[in-house]
């Protein structure tokens, strides 16, 4: 057995080196005021607070102060034991990952944290219908817990990415006393472990989450209560921020940076670099996700390959840049943006070519085409400007507001995806969105080819193997375009000077369990 002691370990899945912190180092104990609400300001509407069916960017914060996992990591991508006592032990063939568990540690419900209830946790995220998180637990063939504290996870096949998937929501450990008292329904009153416990949802207004009296370390959690509150709405998101509504802003849009950088009772966090924003064309994604075989849905842009070309020649992304986001982005094509360790500048982007564009509608066999874009509130912008340009080479984009979920059955045309991503692991910004059995593939994208690549990099086990792979991958997407990438967005959040200890971490998300008022 190898047991994993390095103080750098390589993560093939994100082609990153991702150094290893103890438990105790990753959470700094300061000593300061107790007490107080903080109100934090979301860019999105959470969908569900049900770790296993949610997929919003915004739900995923929330859980974070509910719902501990396995490992987890920090604003420079070193990953850490949480629920876990320790990195896995893993076998010499690779096929077997032994955990070691925290001891005394409790769910938010009084009952204890055990091996029995990580793998009722994991069998979940593999196996509930709807699962937004299935795809990842492909190879894995077993989970056991052969004592109190141990968990054992059997592969049927080596899987690089592991240990960073084990890093993410995937592992959040719930209550099986809740599980087994609402099922279906946990996320109307979820349970897991963390500095804070679920109070209450407003739906379209606000979650509440209060400091926990079970929590293992609840002397290093300051707050009394924790509010997060829906500002879809950019500029007044900003307003509450500058007027003390808000305390903190998850997101700041782009082009209203410059305007929080003036004040100085405001501090800025830049965070992310990993995201990526763009538009999923609906292919063959007509019963909802997971409902395979997927068949083409017979709309202009599923039938036309050229109209799909069209479609994305139309759209100057040097212009949008400046327009949209006032030329903080940064323009692409691909999942993986300039500094982060796969980007491959010998993939050539689609050019902008307006005359192009017509020509191709003209010749798809759909001249007169009209498109509908879901999208929500807060990216309305972003789809005014797509709408704009594509009347410009005939093509019509009428715009929807998107609901919860929409996307996910298949009751689109195209659907804007903003902040997608957002992970050191690779092996997600892609597999999840085209893998024909990806959990978020909401295009309905079917190619035989390029899942065998992407199965083969989950193998891989080298900076240089990965890097092959991709770009045969980048080449497949940009010529089917089920996906079109537009552009990478660095992640800006913002906290009053007031609050201390807000963390801005590696996938763009913030964590505030341990900030206080100074």
């Amino acid at each position: 057995m190898i047991r994993l002691r390095t103080v750098l370990a390589f993560a093939a899945s994100g082609a990153l080196a991702l150094s290893v912190l103890s438990w105790a180092s990753a959470r700094t104990h300061v000593q300061g005021r107790y007490g107080g609400v903080l109100t934090i300001g979301l860019a999105g509407n959470p969908t569900s607070l049900d770790p296993t069916l949610s997929s919003s960017f915004v739900s995923l914060e929330i859980y974070r102060s509910i719902c501990e996992r396995l490992y987890d990591f920090d604003a420079k991508s070193q990953y850490f034991p949480e629920l876990a006592a320790a990195l896995p032990t893993i076998s010499t063939d690779k096929l077997t990952y032994t955990i070691p568990l925290r001891q005394g540690v409790q769910f938010n419900d009084g009952t204890p944290l055990n091996a029995q209830a990580v793998v009722t946790s994991l069998e979940r995220m593999m196996t509930l219908p709807g699962s937004s998180r299935a795809s990842d637990f492909g190879p894995i063939d077993t989970i056991t817990a052969p004592g109190p504290y141990t968990v054992v996870i059997h592969l049927s096949s080596r899987y690089t990415p592991l240990l960073q998937i084990l890093a993410t929501n995937d592992s959040i450990v719930m209550s099986p006393a809740q599980l087994a008292k609402l099922g279906d329904n946990f996320g109307t009153d979820p349970i897991c472990v963390g500095p804070f416990m679920f109070d209450n949802w407003v739906p379209g207004d606000t979650v509440t989450v209060i400091k926990s009296p079970y929590y293992y370390d609840k002397y290093a959690v300051h707050l009394d209560k924790i509010v997060f509150k829906v500002e879809t709405d950019p500029a007044a998101a900003v307003a509450a921020l500058e007027s003390g509504d808000i305390q903190v802003l998850d997101s700041v849009s782009l082009p209203l940076v410059p305007t929080v950088q003036e004040r100085g009772d405001l501090h800025m966090i830049k965070g992310g670099g990993f995201s990526w924003s763009g538009i999923h064309i609906n292919i063959g994604n007509k019963n909802g996700i997971g409902n395979l075989p997927y068949t083409n849905v017979g709309t202009p842009l599923a039938s036309s390959p050229l109209l799909r070309q069209a479609f994305e020649e139309a759209i100057d992304r040097n212009d949008l840049n400046r327009v949209v986001y006032g030329g903080l982005a940064t323009p692409g094509c691909t999942p993986f943006g300039p500094g982060t360790p796969l980007y491959d500048p010998t993939v050539k982007c689609t050019p902008y070519n307006p005359r192009g564009a017509r020509a191709l509608v003209a010749k798809s066999g759909f001249p007169n085409p009209t498109i509908h874009l879901l999208a929500t509130s807060s990216d309305s912008v972003l789809a005014q400007f797509i709408q704009a340009e594509e009347a410009a080479v005939g093509i019509k984009v009428v715009i929807d507001p998107a609901a919860a979920n929409q996307a996910a059955t298949g009751n689109f045309d195209t659907v804007l995806a903003v902040r997608v991503g957002g992970t050191p692991d690779a092996s997600r910004s892609m597999y999840w969105y085209v893998a024909t059995d990806g959990s978020r593939n909401s295009s309905g994208y079917s190619n035989p080819r390029l899942d065998l690549i992407l199965a083969n990099s989950r193998k891989a086990t080298s900076l240089k193997a990965l890097k092959v792979l991709y770009h045969a991958a980048e080449e497949i997407l940009i010529a089917d375009r089920p996906i079109i990438v537009l552009c990478h967005n660095p992640a800006y959040a913002a906290v009053s000077t007031g609050v201390s200890g807000v963390e801005f971490l590696g996938d763009g998300q913030i964590r505030a369990n341990f900030a206080q008022y100074r």
